[in-house]
């Protein structure tokens, strides 16, 4: 793999307007007006007041080709799970592949498991994230970090000229992080912690499974002592957040 500054050049150079024009054809389709609209029409929940306990949850994980969206990495597959409270709702799962407009490493698929024809004969990003959409509705999106995955989906979204996600989300590694400062964060560690059963890793679905067993967990500790709310909670992680910082 080449190094991160001479990727920025060829993407800059080579590879951007190649990416643009492949995704041309797509812009101002029937599938792009209407992902259009569902984004513009997005519910943006109130949760600030409500219990963590009574909240649905969407916890989701994304496979990409790289950690890189701004220089045209992609997302490959995205799984995700539903929750209500700290109940994961078994039958309420979402899984798809993405078929990418660049070529997909030999690397990336085999952390993956994906084949190359599989993804080719998937849907495009505009027909996948437009079901991810409708499955989330009603919902506050979960995912281990969430900074990633939310970075990758609103580069994605601009990469397509369409708008924002705008919608509430929890980082559950930040939440780990809060309640358990002198522990690792990463999923691993904390599934090894909670003795969650592990399956296979880098498959959205998997991850998004194991995500939700770990939350169930967070969820516990962090009402063990007081039942709180959203807005309590995201007011601890941004202190939590500024305090580390300083």
């Amino acid at each position: 793999m080449l190094p991160i500054d001479l990727q920025i050049l060829k993407y800059l150079f080579f590879e951007k307007p190649i990416y643009y024009y492949k995704i041309r054809p797509f812009i101002n389709t029937d599938i792009h007006r209407e992902l259009f609209i569902q984004l513009q029409e997005y519910d943006c929940l109130e949760v600030h007041n409500k219990s963590l306990l009574e909240i649905d949850y969407t916890i989701f994980d994304l496979e990409t080709t790289g950690f890189i969206p701004e220089i045209g990495h992609e997302i490959i597959s995205i799984g995700a799970i539903r929750m209500h409270g700290n109940r994961i709702c078994d039958n309420e799962t979402f899984y798809k592949l993405v078929n990418p407009i660049r070529p997909v490493t030999k690397q990336t698929l085999t952390l993956t498991g994906l084949k190359k024809e599989q993804l080719i004969q998937s849907d495009s990003f505009l027909e996948c994230f437009k079901e991810f959409l409708s499955f989330c509705k009603g919902s506050v999106l979960v995912a281990h970090p969430a900074k990633f995955d939310m970075r990758f989906i609103q580069t994605m979204l601009k990469r397509w000229k369409l708008p924002p996600l705008n919608t509430p989300v929890i980082d559950s590694q930040k939440l780990a992080k809060f309640l358990y400062p002198n522990e690792k964060h990463q999923l691993d560690p904390l599934l090894k912690k909670f003795q969650i059963q592990r399956r296979t890793r880098h498959h959205a679905l998997n991850d998004a499974r194991m995500t939700a067993e770990l939350y169930g967990h967070l969820l516990e500790d962090i009402t063990s002592e007081k039942n709180r709310t959203f807005g309590e909670l995201k007011i601890l992680l941004s202190e939590k957040t500024k305090a580390s910082n300083r």
